[in-house]
C-alpha cells in the first residue's frame, strides 16, 4: 500500500483514538429512542484519482444532511445531498444521491461511542454536453459501506463524528455521479480520514 493511501487511514486512526482517549470517565450518554439531526460525510465523498466532473456535472459529493434514530444500541440513518451546475443559456445538469445504513453500538465509553455499520448509497444526476447545450442520459451509481465510525459527545445534544471502513463503488456506463468517473468498480480499503467520514449530529430528546 502506498505512503498517499495510508495516510488517510492514519489520520483516521489516530482522530479515533483521540477522542476515546478524551473522554471522561464521569458519564456515559444514552442513545436510546432519539432523534438526530445534522452533517454527515459518507466515505464515498472522497474524490477518486480521476478528478470532479462527467460531462457538465461535477461529481455529487456524497455528503450532506443527516437524519439519525437510535433505540438502545441500533441506529438507523439516511443521508441525503446533492449539486447543480447552471451555464448560461443551457439546461440544469443536477446530481443528488440518497444514504440508508444502520449501525451498532459495539463500544460505549464515557462520552464516546464505537459503532460498526453498513450503509448503501445511489446516486443519479442528469449531467449537459457543454458544447450542444443539450442534456445526456441519466446517470446512476450505487457504492457500499462497511463504516467503523467514532461519535464523539461534547453535550448530550451534540456529538462530533468520524469513520473509516471499506468501500464498493459500481457506475454506470458514461459516468458515476458518485465519484466522477465513467463506468468503473472500484474498492477501497479503510477508506475515510479527514476528506471523508466526517460530521455532526445534533440530538433531541
Amino acid at each position: 500500500m502506498s505512503r498517499r493511501c495510508l495516510r488517510p487511514w492514519l489520520l483516521a486512526s489516530c482522530t479515533l483514538l483521540l477522542a476515546l482517549c478524551m473522554a471522561s470517565t464521569s458519564f456515559a450518554v444514552a442513545v436510546d429512542r432519539t432523534i438526530g439531526v445534522g452533517f454527515e460525510q459518507t466515505l464515498t465523498a472522497i474524490p477518486d484519482a480521476g478528478g470532479p466532473g462527467v460531462g457538465g456535472v461535477p461529481d455529487v459529493s456524497a455528503s450532506g444532511l443527516v437524519l439519525q434514530y437510535w433505540a438502545r444500541h441500533i441506529g438507523l440513518e439516511a443521508i441525503l445531498g446533492g449539486r447543480a451546475t447552471a451555464i448560461s443559456g443551457k439546461p440544469l445538469a443536477w446530481a443528488t444521491f440518497l444514504s440508508l445504513g444502520a449501525h451498532y453500538n459495539v463500544f460505549r465509553a464515557p462520552m464516546v461511542n464505537l459503532s460498526a455499520g453498513v450503509r448503501v448509497t445511489t446516486g443519479l444526476s442528469r449531467p449537459i454536453n457543454v458544447a450542444t447545450g443539450n442534456s445526456k442520459p441519466m446517470q446512476i451509481g450505487f457504492s457500499l459501506e462497511a463504516p467503523l465510525r467514532a461519535m464523539f459527545f461534547l453535550s448530550d445534544h451534540f456529538a462530533l463524528t468520524g469513520a473509516v471502513g471499506p468501500v464498493v463503488i459500481i457506475g454506470s456506463s458514461g459516468g458515476n455521479p458518485l465519484n466522477g468517473l465513467g463506468d468503473t468498480t472500484s474498492f477501497s480499503l479503510f477508506r475515510g480520514g479527514f476528506s471523508g467520514g466526517l460530521g455532526f449530529v445534533i440530538f433531541f430528546r
